[in-house]
């Protein structure tokens, strides 16, 4: 796990109102880690303590790299002596080489550090309270929408809006309600802050778009320490922005999502121009700032998100590599003509996979139009002919490719009953090299 937490028993005051209770740590994210350093918050750790704390075993890495060059060079060795290769040697050969990748890249990476370093100081209650309202740990549970994507979710963060008040230059958190009343267009410059004392006080819970939303407890007190956050952080201030015009909201949402959209689908005026310069009210936008638990897998709380065009393609030339080592067995002696024609198709659907979807990713790249219909389908605003078509095709090539991967570990096993007499062979001058195995 490790990173940055909040400890509801160690980071905050004794004295200081209770505001979360759900779980015992709230975890940073990398965009929390950010905004906690430009708060001028964030611990020194150095490199020697993340060493101590990691778990690397480098000498076990270099022993499993080393076994895995000398399986390759035993491998090349038999093709030059002109010896059969087996079908499980062909499968490991793949599955080598995406290790040997991984080990190059991840040597430095540290491992198994489970405890995280503990967030502690007068300033933790403000910001841990800014960035649970601001995230998914608190948010209402969302809907399937019709296509692939679940609907977000409601976070504390969008029930509040803050008013700058053209008197005294202050911003005020409130509740949203509806027949709200435009008001008078006010100094754009004043500085942006929030009135203490705020009396939110009700009686009853308030229905806001489908979602009970509790103000009372430690709801209240989550919102007085946010407001608190944002009159004590420059930093926090800058994630306040006005709200944005309902024509615009679907063009903000697909921006905010992918921020690698496509310069192709991007409209020619930049996000800035499509927020209400009349409007005297500041909104949040909803930011993954903090956790339950870390995760290694991507996510939208990440600093720089990964271009959807550079993942793909990562993806996929792994895809068509990995292929491209199967379909090198095309004249294998396999044991009946049926599993050799089940191994072919199989190794040349799965590359046929990987270049179908790099090909698909590089046209979104180029057609705005095949990139906006992609992105109906995918939050259910196409029509319900599209959606069901190419949710029946993903789903009938997905179960396909993984019936071809099946297969091809399967048959490596299965060929073993009948291996050629050659296969037993090996290399004279490997005898003579000291190994194990």
């Amino acid at each position: 796990m490790g990173g940055y937490a909040f400890d509801c028993n160690q980071s905050f005051d004794l004295e200081q109102e209770t505001f979360w209770t759900k779980t015992q740590r709230i975890t940073l994210t990398p965009k929390g880690a950010l905004l906690l350093a430009s708060c001028g918050h964030l611990p020194e750790i150095t490199s020697q303590e993340i060493a101590d704390k990691s778990k690397v075993d480098e000498l076990g890495k270099l022993v499993a790299c080393l076994q895995a060059g000398w399986f390759t060079v035993q491998i090349i060795s038999r093709l030059a002596c002109g010896l059969p290769i087996t079908l499980l040697e062909v499968t490991v050969v793949g599955h080598v080489v995406c290790a040997l990748v991984l080990y190059a890249l991840w040597w430095h990476k540290p491992r198994r550090i489970e405890e995280p370093t503990i967030l502690r100081g007068p300033w933790t209650g403000p910001l841990a309270a800014f960035m649970v309202m601001l995230s998914h740990v608190d948010a209402a549970p969302g809907s399937m929408l019709p296509g692939f994507q679940v609907e977000q979710q409601t976070l504390e963060i969008t029930t509040l809006k803050f008013r700058i008040e053209p008197d005294d230059g202050t911003v005020q958190g409130e509740t949203l309600s509806n027949g709200e009343q435009e008001l008078d267009k006010i100094d754009s410059s004043l500085q942006v802050r929030t009135k203490t004392g705020l009396s939110l006080l009700y009686e009853e819970e308030i229905v806001i778009k489908d979602t009970i939303v509790d103000w009372r407890g430690q709801a209240e007190a989550r919102l007085r320490l946010a407001c608190l956050a944002i009159q004590q952080h420059s930093a926090v201030r800058t994630l306040l922005r006005r709200p944005i015009c309902e024509t615009d909201r679907k063009y903000a949402s697909a921006l905010a999502a992918y921020p690698e959209m496509p310069k192709r689908c991007r409209k020619k005026r930049d996000r800035e121009a499509m927020l209400q310069n009349m409007s005297p009210w500041l909104e949040c936008d909803a930011q993954n700032l903090v956790t339950h638990t870390a995760s290694d897998w991507p996510h939208d709380g990440l600093v720089r998100t990964t271009g959807g065009l550079v993942m793909g393609t990562v993806l996929w030339v792994a895809s068509i590599a990995f292929s491209a080592v199967h379909i090198a067995a095309w004249n294998a002696g396999f044991p009946s003509e049926a599993e050799a024609w089940l191994w072919r198709f199989s190794s040349m659907f799965i590359g046929f996979s990987g270049l179908l979807w790099a090909f698909l990713h590089i046209i979104a790249e180029l057609s705005a139009s095949l990139w906006w219909t992609w992105y109906d389908i995918m939050i259910g605003e196409a029509s319900q002919v599209l959606t069901m078509l190419v949710t029946a095709l993903c789903s009938m090539c997905g179960v396909i490719y993984i019936l071809a991967r099946t297969f091809l570990v399967i048959e490596a096993f299965v060929e073993l009953r009948s291996l050629p007499t050659m296969a037993y062979a090996i290399p004279q001058w490997s005898v003579s090299i000291p190994h194990v195995g």
